[in-house]
């Protein structure tokens, strides 16, 4: 989230676009949350001083534990490893599948935490209701392994703060969202681009920004790679796709450089995100500043005008 709010404050204030004038926002995971506030009124400014602890209102959570112990007990512990490896494999092996009986869920509850710091957010400053503009967040289905995306005409349907719940439901590890019969997780299990979406949106221009993956002029090293290996991959295969729909795509990703400014590989740590913050602002104002980028944004920019 702290990389995202660099960026989009980048994006507005060098590249001169403000995302909320987006045709369509696709969030996934973290970036489904930063969609949702974008999309409900909240500035790039606001995120961006939210992040580095300057805003007087938002971020006053961030020295609170991001999470909360679900499981109360060893039995209750050992009923979620076991269904938490359930939902694990599922979501390593996306083919469809009898449904879950009602009685195993209960008796294996997926997920060892909940988000409670996140939830809290989610209800101080987000609305309930879905905005008036597309905002589209992607979501795992367990039973089927299909991707589910909420927010458009598919006809799984739920409130806002349920959709960035899924959508930020790390498999095993938090809990999954029951959505109209579905078990939803996070939509980085597909992808955690999902730029392919653009296509079938009939965008012209498509900004992507992509925190798990990595720029490759040039590559970072190895171990920064690891974690980011599936992200990446999906990345390139979607990017392909994408630009020979004819749509023009401006990546924001993290550089080599980047990854060593931002210290240490846990993304999920609450300390040092006033660094990620503003690492991955200057960095994106570097790249909006190439020719390409310029290029991109003058016929964003000549899209919205017309």
């Amino acid at each position: 989230m702290a990389y995202h709010a660099g960026v989009l404050r980048a994006l507005e204030e060098v590249g001169g676009f403000r995302p909320d004038d987006a045709d369509l926002i696709v969030g996934t995971s973290a970036g489904s949350m930063m969609g949702a506030m974008v999309r409900s009124g909240l500035t790039t400014d606001d995120l961006f001083r939210a992040s580095i602890g300057e805003h007087p209102e938002l971020g006053h959570t961030q020295a609170r534990s991001p999470w909360a112990a679900a499981w109360d007990g060893p039995i209750d512990a050992m009923r979620r490893l076991i269904g938490s490896m359930y939902v694990l494999q599922r979501s390593a092996v996306r083919l469809p599948v009898p449904p879950l009986p009602a009685a195993l869920r209960r008796a294996f509850p997926a997920g060892f935490f909940t988000i409670d710091d996140a939830e809290d957010t989610i209800s101080e400053v987000l609305p309930n209701a879905w905005p008036d503009r597309p905002l589209w967040l992607v979501t795992v289905d367990v039973g089927t392994g299909r991707r589910v995306v909420l927010g458009t005409k598919d006809p799984v349907r739920t409130d806002l703060h349920t959709a960035v719940k899924a959508s930020c439901a790390i498999p095993a590890f938090f809990l999954p969202q029951r959505v109209d019969g579905r078990t939803l997780v996070d939509g980085g299990v597909h992808s955690t681009s999902n730029l392919d979406l653009a296509t079938g949106f009939g965008a012209d221009v498509a900004i992507a920004v992509v925190p798990m993956a990595f720029d490759t002029s040039p590559r970072p090293p190895i171990a920064h790679q690891l974690g980011r290996l599936h992200a990446q991959r999906r990345l390139e295969r979607e990017l392909v796709e994408t630009k020979r729909a004819g749509t023009s795509v401006l990546l924001l990703r993290p550089t080599a450089d980047d990854l060593d400014a931002f210290g240490g590989l846990n993304m999920m740590r609450r300390q040092g995100n006033e660094r990620v913050a503003r690492v991955a602002y200057d960095s994106a104002a570097r790249q909006l500043a190439s020719p390409y980028a310029r290029g991109v944004l003058e016929r964003l920019q000549d899209s919205v005008a017309g």
